[in-house]
């Protein structure tokens, strides 16, 4: 895998016996695993006290702040989710931020009908839609509003859900479907030494998730699952998988181009694109951090809203 200005990185990817349930299929990855470098998750620092989310000093929609008290740096993911304060929001791209550090995040609402304290912010069971962080990447790479598009695909989640919220918060249409996501997370468990997974719906490659070793991976196994999930009808069907394609797809990601993006924190950032995928890889001392691979569609970033959002990223 060449980047531009990186020595190689270790790329190899092993792709481990299917699982499958239903409309549904994963393929567990596995790589080689680092644990030399000591990485909190942003779940685990919020429990431990270590880590405090919270609102700018004159609140924004599209900012907070986040104080790493840790010695060891702070990974949020990309997609990942916080609710409380004045809005639910998520991460706009995977950061690491320094130990002993007070960092401002980009972040996008997900509950459009909010806006007033509501309590200290905690991790969500939730990270975006797969829909919408595809969107979302669209948008930031096509110079348009980011945050137009997240509540868009949001309002479009809850159409294809038949679900509406208060406040069009993106958890609670998760939590409309909890009874169907037990379900399937009951068939997909976490393999021994997975860094990752390959998503496949009703035979189509939905898209891939990498981890920097099976410990950070597990703590995003089941939102990872959940979010390719919500967006698909479920249905009682069953498919072939195809493993040989599921191969070319991932070879077909390492060959594509990699283009240097500025980063929020510690991590080094590239975008990349190919005939078929485009996605976002995050790396940390020559180490894969986080790499996310979509599915290639004929996605559009809505044109209406604009003013209300100029409104709401000016509170």
């Amino acid at each position: 895998m060449i980047i531009p200005g990186m020595e190689p990185i270790n790329s190899e990817i092993e792709l481990l016996k299917p699982q499958s349930h239903k409309h549904m299929a994963v393929i567990p990855l596995k790589t080689e695993p680092n644990y030399g470098l000591d990485i909190l998750t942003l779940k685990k620092g919020l429990e431990l006290g270590l880590v405090e989310v919270k609102e700018c000093n004159h609140s924004t929609v599209n900012t907070l702040i986040v104080k790493n008290n840790s010695v060891t740096p702070l990974l949020l993911i990309d997609g990942e989710e916080v609710v409380g304060g004045d809005q639910n929001r998520i991460v706009n791209s995977t950061v690491l931020v320094a130990p002993k550090s007070e960092t401002p995040i980009s972040v996008s609402c997900t509950e459009h009908g909010r806006w007033g304290y509501k309590s200290e912010f905690k991790s969500s069971i939730h990270i975006a839609d797969y829909n919408t962080r595809k969107a979302k990447l669209h948008a930031k790479r096509k110079s348009m509003p980011v945050q137009q598009e997240v509540w868009s695909s949001i309002s479009n989640l809850e159409d294809s859900i038949e679900f509406r919220s208060p406040t069009s918060a993106m958890s609670e249409s998760y939590d409309s479907q909890r009874k169907n996501h037990e379900e399937f997370l009951s068939a997909f468990d976490v393999v021994d030494g997975q860094t990752g997974a390959l998503i496949i719906i009703n035979g189509e490659i939905k898209g891939f998730e990498l981890f920097l070793n099976p410990e950070i991976y597990s703590h995003f196994h089941e939102k990872i699952i959940k979010s390719y999930l919500i967006n698909s009808k479920v249905e009682n069907t069953t498919f072939p998988v195809n493993v040989d394609e599921a191969e070319q797809i991932i070879e077909n990601a390492k060959g594509s181009t990699f283009e240097d993006k500025p980063s929020s924190g510690l991590e080094k950032v590239f975008e990349f694109e190919n005939q078929v995928n485009f996605g976002s890889l995050y790396v940390y001392e020559n180490e894969i951090l986080h790499w996310s691979c979509f599915e290639k569609s004929d996605t559009k970033v809505s044109e209406d809203a604009v003013e209300d959002i100029q409104l709401r990223t000016n509170i």
